[in-house]
């Protein structure tokens, strides 16, 4: 946990400088190059249940539309990728986070389907998903 940890600071302390984090910079359609982060010990049923997660994200597809519409496409559970399917995203610039919400929600700041700390660092982008152990290394397509 503390590797976790460690690594994100690292990775938020070291955002590059020569590119502005802005809504032009994220529209478009990003793909999952690597995943890294630091993974506890689990019993069998549950590191093969990770295991299939972590491969149902290296084929999923985040897409972040101009008019603020989201789509992740992950082929995992079938009620979660009809979930996040036609959302709503907002960047925040000043956090490098970006929200993803239910329409009726996009005028405030309330629940978030998703949470997404964005870094970048050697010409490389990552994804920090929260409630997740996962940090991405993304592509845009």
């Amino acid at each position: 946990m503390k590797k976790s940890i460690l690594l994100i600071l690292i990775l938020f302390s070291s955002i590059s400088y020569g590119q502005t984090l802005n809504k032009e910079n994220i529209i478009g359609l990003w793909g999952v190059e690597k995943i890294t982060g630091d993974f506890p010990e689990m019993p069998a049923e549950q590191q093969k249940i990770m295991d299939n997660l972590k491969s149902a994200f290296m084929k999923s597809t985040f897409e972040f539309k101009e008019d603020n519409r989201f789509n992740f496409n992950i082929e995992f559970m079938k009620e979660l990728d009809e979930m996040m399917k036609n959302v709503h995203w907002k960047l925040d610039s000043n956090k490098s986070e970006i929200i993803i919400q239910e329409w009726k929600d996009k005028d405030t700041d309330k629940y978030q389907l998703m949470g997404i700390q964005i870094s970048q660092k050697n010409g490389k982008t990552y994804f920090v998903l929260t409630e997740s152990p996962f940090v991405l290394e993304m592509k845009k397509k």
